[in-house]
């Protein structure tokens, strides 16, 4: 579904009908996502086959908990925005859920998303870049504390992978016990209402979604102007950590 453009001024009104439309068809592809899940995890006839078949069930099914995930913070994102047109109880009551949900299967790509982030932040630290003014003489002096670095190096990335996927290992874990657990069932339930039903507030009636949505443009753009953009462009403290890394205290 095409995403409105809050700012354009040559967009008429937009009805809560569109948000209706909106919501039902994020329901519906979270409903789909759920049965590519099943159809592709562990315990089923359908997973066994495809197993069988081929090694494309793990990632089949991590696309299956990726399109889930989206799916649920796009819902929860909506209710947020537009939670003025929508059944205040009934938003609140899912909002959290969706959030709990959102997070959970988000863990296991958030660290390996991390570990891969520090590795690489790792070697481009560990380079030879820090060794490049060393000149004529003193480059044999340099070969043996670039090679003692790239020692600390190794050491420091290993610890990264063992810690990052004993962590990702438990959240994968996590996940799985709360797609069984019946906090999920209820969420899902309460998903599949929403494909068919979706309880806005009397005030949607007559009201104009644009305002709302331009509201949470302007929040979003002024969170953007509050990050430190220029601090960031540079590692903290990055000259210590090169020498950091050497197992050479020196």
């Amino acid at each position: 579904m095409q995403h409105l453009d809050p700012s354009d001024p040559v967009t008429g009104p937009v009805t809560a009908d569109a948000l209706a439309a909106y919501l039902r068809a994020q329901a519906t592809e979270f409903l789909r996502a759920l049965r590519a899940g099943r159809e592709t995890g562990d315990g089923g006839p359908p997973a066994r086959a495809r197993t069988r078949a081929g090694e494309n069930g793990c990632e089949e099914s991590a696309d299956a908990a990726l399109a889930l995930r989206r799916s649920a913070r796009r819902i929860s994102g909506t209710l947020h925005t537009y939670r003025p047109l929508l059944d205040a109880d009934w938003s609140e009551g899912m909002r959290p859920e969706l959030a709990w949900l959102s997070g959970t299967l988000g863990r296991e790509h958030a660290y390996a998303a991390r570990l891969d982030r520090l590795v690489t932040a790792l070697n481009r630290l560990s380079g030879a870049s820090s060794f490049s003014a060393q000149s004529g003489a003193a480059s044999s002096a340099g070969d043996a504390a670039k090679g003692n670095l790239t020692v600390g190096a190794a050491k420091a990335g290993a610890l990264l992978e063992r810690q990052l996927t004993l962590a990702r290992t438990r959240a994968h874990s996590a996940a799985l016990q709360a797609l069984g657990s019946s906090r999920f069932h209820a969420v899902a339930d309460s998903v599949a209402v929403l494909a068919s039903e979706v309880p806005l507030a009397p005030a949607a009636a007559t009201a104009d979604l644009r305002p709302l949505a331009q509201a949470a443009h302007e929040r979003l753009c002024d969170a953007v102007s509050a990050l430190p953009l220029v601090t960031a462009g540079h590692p903290y403290n990055a000259e210590a950590l090169i020498h950091g890394l050497s197992p050479d205290p020196a």
